[in-house]
């Protein structure tokens, strides 16, 4: 057995001899195998990051297999569920699937099939993993030169203020030597005109008047780029925040508004941005990297839309439009852009894997696609979108407030819900 086939997961079984069994020919086919006797312990290793794939039986005291599989929204990330069953016929097989397994093994089973069913699993869960980290590498790679570009523009402008304080505190300096003269002879009294006049040619020098409007126009440029480098900054590390493999507390309006900042350089040439938050949206239990991903990927998307119609923006703008809404016990997000809307023929597509109408080099075909997986499997939400041709696209993202109050979703992972406006 190869190395990068070899797994830690989970065998949840209520039969001693059957848990021995699994472990034995699991671990023959280099797997780390971590048993469970019942469905709630079972669900309590399943909460452990590093358990990506499960052989559940399908009847267990407690939780049976099929519903811990109704349950995998809840631990915001993808699993790999295989359930044990000596049920047969297709009901039983399509329920366990319509659930959330992703294979079954019917009992009595092959010690061959068995690994070879685990090890597909393995390949599936290690190559979901390496296409979204493939996929945030170039959104990374995409906003780098823009964000250094966002940075720069404010920086520059920081220095050419600083260097003309620089110039002008140089100039007054020799001012300030002339009233430090004036004042020690009117102290002595020894001023005669040719000290006046003095001053008043060091200070036509100067330009006073010219300095006393400029340099607070000055200062206030500096401080407004550094407060725009500091925003940048700030919404960097909000989008950037490690937050770990779990869910946590997440206020989504900053959470969106910080994406939006960070993405600036993608859409600000070709459209205004217009956001409506509402101030009263509740937190909301979220994976909080993956749900500013989704929202990246939809507003770069959205800004590519619009530049199909405007061009590089110099005859106009479309807009993009950010809301966010309470709706009962979910939490709103709609992001509308003006773009060349989504053909009819492509709808159907939009959340498959690969898909992408894009030019190579573009897009990958992997960012609505990993949307859906984050929104749908991962947060039990949905994400669908409202489309007209030559008139732009408003995707909807739902989540829920208490995801113990929501419905598990039911529709099937590549089957898109749109309508026409």
């Amino acid at each position: 057995m190869e190395d990068e086939l070899s797994m830690r997961l989970l065998v949840a079984d209520d039969d001693r001899a059957t848990q021995t069994m699994l472990k034995s020919q699991l671990e023959r086919g280099g797997h780390e195998v971590v048993l469970a006797s019942d469905g709630y312990e079972a669900w309590r290793v399943l909460q452990r990051a590093d358990i990506c794939l499960a052989v559940l039986d399908w009847n267990m005291p407690g939780m049976t297999g099929v519903e811990i599989c109704r349950r995998l929204p809840q631990l915001g990330r993808a699993v790999y569920i295989i359930v044990l069953t000596a049920e047969e016929g297709i009901t039983s097989t399509t329920m366990a699937l319509d659930a959330g397994a992703s294979d079954y093994i019917n009992k009595p089973w092959s010690s061959d099939v068995l690994l070879a069913r685990v090890n597909v699993g393995v390949r599936t869960v290690t190559l979901q993993s390496q296409l979204a980290q493939a996929q945030k590498l170039e959104s990374i790679g995409q906003l780098a030169a823009g964000i250094a570009h966002e940075i720069n523009t404010p920086t520059q402008f920081i220095g050419d203020n600083t260097r003309f304080l620089q110039d002008a505190f140089g100039d007054l300096r020799g001012l300030l030597v002339k009233y430090a003269q004036l004042a020690e002879a009117g102290r002595t009294g020894s001023v005669t005109p040719e000290i006046l006049a003095d001053v008043d040619a060091a200070a036509k020098e100067v330009d006073l008047d010219y300095l006393n409007e400029q340099v607070p126009l000055a200062i206030a440029q500096a401080l407004e780029g550094v407060g725009r480098v500091a925003n940048i900054v700030r919404a960097m590390k909000d989008f950037s925040h490690p937050g770990g493999e779990g869910m946590e507390v997440v206020d989504l309006n900053r959470a969106i508004e910080s994406t939006i900042t960070v993405a600036r350089n993608e859409w600000k040439y070709v459209a205004e941005m217009v956001t409506d938050f509402d101030p009263a949206l509740p937190f909301v239990v979220c994976q909080i990297g993956d749900f500013n991903q989704v929202i990246l990927n939809i507003v770069i998307n959205a800004a590519h839309a619009i530049a199909g119609v405007v061009g590089d923006g110099a005859a106009g703008k479309g807009t993009i439009t950010v809301s966010t809404r309470r709706d009962g016990d979910w939490a709103e997000i709609r992001i509308r852009d003006t773009g060349t809307g989504i053909a009819p023929e492509h709808r159907s597509k939009v959340f498959d894997h690969f898909f992408t109408t894009k030019e190579v080099g573009r897009g990958t075909g992997q960012g609505l696609a990993i949307a859906h997986a984050v929104i749908a499997e991962k947060h039990g939400g949905t994400i669908t979108f409202e489309t007209e041709t030559g008139k732009g696209t408003t995707f909807v993202i739902r989540l829920p407030i208490q995801p113990e109050l929501a419905t598990p979703k039911e529709t099937p992972q590549h089957e898109a819900a749109y309508s026409l406006r």
